[in-house]
Parts: C-alpha cells; sequence; structure tokens
C-alpha cells in the first residue's frame, strides 16, 4: 500500500516537474519516461501514457501565454502545420518498432540531443540574435520534427525552440508560447494514434497529468519572467544520465 502511494505521489511531482521544464525550455520527457518506466511500464507504453501528461500541460501553458498576450497565431499555424504532418508517420513507428529495439533508441537520442544542447547552447538561449535560413526549409525541417515528435515526443520543446531559432526572430517568451502551441495540437494527434491502439494506461497517464497541469501553469509564469537558463544545465545532466542508463540497460 505505501509503495502504491508512493507511486503516484512521485508521478505527480514528476509531472510538475516536466511540466516547468516542457514549458520553460523542453525536455521534461526525460523526468516522466523514467518516472513511468519505474511505475512499471515498458517503454511503448511509457511513451504513450506520456502524451497525455504532456497534452494536459500545454494546454494550461497556452492559457497562461495567452492570457499575458504573448502568442503569435501566425507563426504558430505557419511551423504548426508542417509539424502536424509529421506526426503520424513517427507515431505508426512506434507502434510497430519491437520494445527492446524502442529502449535503446531511447537511450542514444537523449545522449545525441544533450550533445546537440552543449554544442551550440547561444543558440538556445540567444533567441532574436542570430542569423536566420531561408524559408524555403521551414517545411522540411518541421516536417521531420513532426516525425520524432510522433515517434517518441522527449525533447519536442528544445527542438522546436532550436528549429524557431533557424527560422524565425523571435523573442524567447514568444518562441515558448509558439512551441507549446504547437505542442498541444502534435501530442493531440500522437494522443489519438496511441489510443487507438490501446497503448495508453490511463491511471499513470492521468496522475501525472494532475501535476503536469500545475507545472505547465509555472513555468509559463517562468519563461515570461526569467527565460531558459536556469533550467539548462538541469536538461543536460538529466537526458546524458537517462541515455546512458537506457544504453547500458539494453546491451
Amino acid at each position: 500500500m505505501l509503495w502504491h502511494v508512493t507511486s503516484y505521489a512521485l508521478l505527480m511531482l514528476a509531472g510538475f516537474l516536466a511540466g516547468i521544464v516542457n514549458t520553460v525550455a523542453g525536455g521534461g520527457s526525460f523526468l516522466t519516461l523514467p518516472t513511468l518506466m519505474l511505475f512499471g511500464l515498458d517503454p511503448k507504453i511509457a511513451n504513450a501514457t506520456n502524451r497525455i501528461a504532456i497534452l494536459c500541460s500545454t494546454a494550461a501553458a497556452v492559457a497562461t501565454f495567452r492570457k499575458h498576450g504573448h502568442l503569435d497565431r501566425t507563426l504558430t499555424i505557419r511551423l504548426g502545420a508542417p509539424t502536424l504532418l509529421g506526426v503520424p508517420v513517427g507515431a505508426l513507428l512506434a507502434v510497430y518498432l519491437s520494445a527492446d529495439a524502442f529502449e535503446s533508441m531511447f537511450g542514444v537520442l537523449f545522449i545525441a540531443m544533450a550533445i546537440l544542447l552543449m554544442a551550440n547552447p547561444k543558440r538556445f538561449l540567444q533567441s532574436g540574435e542570430h542569423r536566420t535560413y531561408p524559408a524555403a526549409f521551414q517545411i522540411p525541417v518541421f516536417f521531420a520534427i513532426g516525425v520524432y515528435v510522433g515517434f517518441i515526443q522527449a525533447g519536442m520543446g528544445i527542438l522546436l525552440l532550436l528549429g524557431m531559432s533557424y527560422f524565425t526572430d523571435s523573442t524567447l517568451a514568444g518562441s515558448n508560447a509558439v512551441k507549446n502551441s504547437i505542442g498541444f495540437v502534435v501530442t493531440l494527434a500522437a494522443a489519438i494514434t496511441f489510443i487507438a491502439y490501446g497503448m495508453v494506461d490511463w491511471v499513470p497517464g492521468l496522475t501525472m497529468a494532475v501535476g503536469n497541469v500545475f507545472g505547465g501553469v509555472v513555468g509559463a509564469k517562468l519563461a515570461i519572467k526569467r527565460g531558459s537558463r536556469f533550467v539548462f544545465v538541469f536538461l543536460v545532466v538529466v537526458m546524458l544520465a537517462t541515455g546512458i542508463k537506457l544504453v547500458v540497460a539494453s546491451t
């Protein structure tokens, strides 16, 4: 009984922290996925169940950004459309991959994402102060992000922020608002796919979602006031530790 109570409390706490991290920058799934697997879910079910919590936190974050006037609807539609098109492709890949391959792929992608952040932290942190690239490249880049999001989701926010840093001059607060808006739509598309295949474990998913909602609101307020510097080192450490653990566990 004590283990069950502790497990649910841990799910809510992980959801709360992930909601903050996802909203401010991205990478909260590096907390929630290991927690769901610790709860007893295999990687494929954890990946699907995680979408329910993220859906709730992004909805709460978007509502908060809109309330404070930090939402560019035009940019959201322009970047969100190609991202959304890629989601079903990635979600179907996730459905049909074997659990063993999925776990090792988690680890490799976590480590790769951490290296990407460490290689060029200024582009991630300094929105609006860099060279942008031709709009013609936006569709294939954001479609590829959509495939990744449908496939795993972890690191979605970081990828979207990095993508926007190459194609827009949006401020960090503006980019975060757009990122969360796109995140809500594409997560909904992926969640529908996983629900249709019966891959969502609703009890831990909804338990974690409670924490995610509160974290999404808190994270949106922090993003507006402080930006993402204070979570950068934390993200890299969690990604590396989780990635190494999963790669070692799958060998």
